[in-house]
C-alpha cells in the first residue's frame, strides 16, 4: 500500500534516504552509488533541502537512473512517516560528519535495516546490535557495496531479526525493569 502511495515499484528493493537535506548527509554520494546499482534497485529521497536542491536534481538528471529516483523535496508531515518507512527496504544514512540522528529510532520502529558511513554514533547504534551495516569510509562506492551486501544471502534478514531484538532491549518494559532492579539494589 505504501508504494502504491508513493508510486513506487513494489518489486524493487527501496532505498529510502529521508529527513533534512543538507550537504554533510553525504546525499550526492547517494545518488553516486545509486548509478552503479542495477534495476532491482530504487531510490527515494523524502525530506526539505535547506538551500538549493539544484545540484542533486542535476546530479540525478545526469545518472542514468533518474527513472529509478523519486524526490519528494518537501517537509514530511508526522502523518507521513509510516508510508515512506513501510516502503522502504534500507534507510541509507551516507553521512559525511554527525554525531547521531533520531531517524535511526523511527527505522527501528518501522523494522527497517540500515546503511551508514562510519561517522558519530552510526557504528555503535547501528553496527554493534547488528541492526544495519556501516560502510567502509565515506565513498560512494562504499555505500554501493555496503547495500549490495545487505541485500546478499540472509544479511537483510538476520539485521532484521537484531533490529526485533534491539527493540526489546530499547523498551520501555526494560527500562522500567532496569530501574525497578536498581532502587531494590539501593
Amino acid at each position: 500500500e505504501a508504494c502504491t502511495t508513493l508510486g513506487l515499484d513494489p518489486d524493487k528493493k527501496t532505498l529510502l534516504f529521508f529527513g533534512l537535506i543538507r550537504h554533510y548527509k553525504g546525499l550526492d554520494l547517494l545518488i553516486e552509488a545509486m548509478s552503479h546499482l542495477d534495476n532491482t534497485y530504487q531510490l527515494v529521497i523524502a525530506g526539505e533541502c535547506y538551500g538549493s536542491f539544484d545540484k542533486y536534481q542535476h546530479q540525478i538528471d545526469a545518472s542514468g537512473v533518474k527513472e529509478r529516483i523519486r524526490v519528494f523535496n518537501r517537509y514530511i508531515n508526522d502523518n507521513e512517516i509510516s508510508d515512506y518507512f513501510s516502503a522502504a527496504d534500507a534507510l541509507i544514512l551516507p553521512y559525511r560528519s554527525a554525531t547521531q540522528s533520531g531517524v535511526v529510532s523511527i527505522a527501528y520502529h518501522f523494522n527497517v535495516p540500515m546503511i551508514s558511513t562510519p561517522v558519530g554514533d552510526f557504528p555503535d547504534s547501528i553496527s554493534t546490535p547488528g541492526t544495519g551495516i556501516i560502510s567502509n569510509n565515506i565513498t560512494a562506492q562504499a555505500l554501493e557495496e555496503s547495500i549490495t551486501t545487505l541485500f546478499t544471502g540472509k544479511n537483510r534478514a538476520i539485521c532484521l531479526e537484531n533490529i526485533d531484538k534491539e527493540k526489546a532491549t530499547l523498551s520501555w518494559e526494560t527500562f522500567a525493569t532496569k530501574i525497578l532492579e536498581f532502587v531494590k539494589g539501593i
